[in-house]
């Protein structure tokens, strides 16, 4: 099971493509939020490309850092795309088969949340205001949307290094090395 905490820029984009104003609740899950695994909760914002009319959605996992995207600006049409993109992602970084599965099947189950004040993670915001600058300059760098790599940024995003992830051996981490270390647990 994973939980998504949207931010609100999100879930508006998403409500109002599909529903109107008041379509926002109609996204977020009802009753208690759920338990999680490994890789349980992450982040999502819009980012807004340097292409007219082109955006992604930024997936960032809140215990690594480990960042997905998908094309679009919509949560819609961006949820199932994360759900494929997250295991080829960790099938890139080389991750054990088994413990792909795994989180393939906890991402089967999406619980949508509003990233309100009072949840969100300083050190997970700062991860994706940073990401989205990097996601900015490689879209600039491709020229245009058709040639930007989406795998090449995540793949990207996974090797930067980053004080949030800093332990007692080093003053920052990289979220593929957080990843792989979670599925060594």
């Amino acid at each position: 099971m994973v939980l998504l905490r949207a931010t609100r820029r999100l879930l508006t984009a998403s409500a109002s493509r599909a529903t109107g104003r008041r379509g926002t609740e109609a996204l977020l899950s009802e009753g208690p939020l759920p338990e999680v695994g490994p890789l349980g909760t992450w982040y999502a914002n819009v980012v807004s490309l340097p292409f007219p009319g082109r955006s992604l959605v930024l997936f960032t996992a809140a215990d690594t850092m480990l960042s997905v995207v998908a094309s679009g600006r919509s949560l819609r049409t961006t949820l199932p795309v994360f759900q494929r993109r997250v295991p080829l992602l960790l099938v890139r970084l080389g991750l054990p088969g088994a413990w792909v599965e795994a989180r393939t099947a906890d991402l089967a189950d999406v619980h949508v949340a509003r990233a309100g004040a009072q949840t969100v993670d300083r050190r997970v915001l700062g991860t994706m205001i940073d990401a989205t600058y990097q996601i900015r300059a490689e879209a600039e760098a491709a020229g245009s949307f058709d040639g930007l790599d989406l795998d090449r940024v995540e793949d990207r995003l996974a090797e930067v290094p980053l004080g949030a992830l800093r332990s007692e051996q080093s003053s920052h981490g990289f979220p593929a090395d957080a990843v792989a270390e979670l599925a060594r647990a």
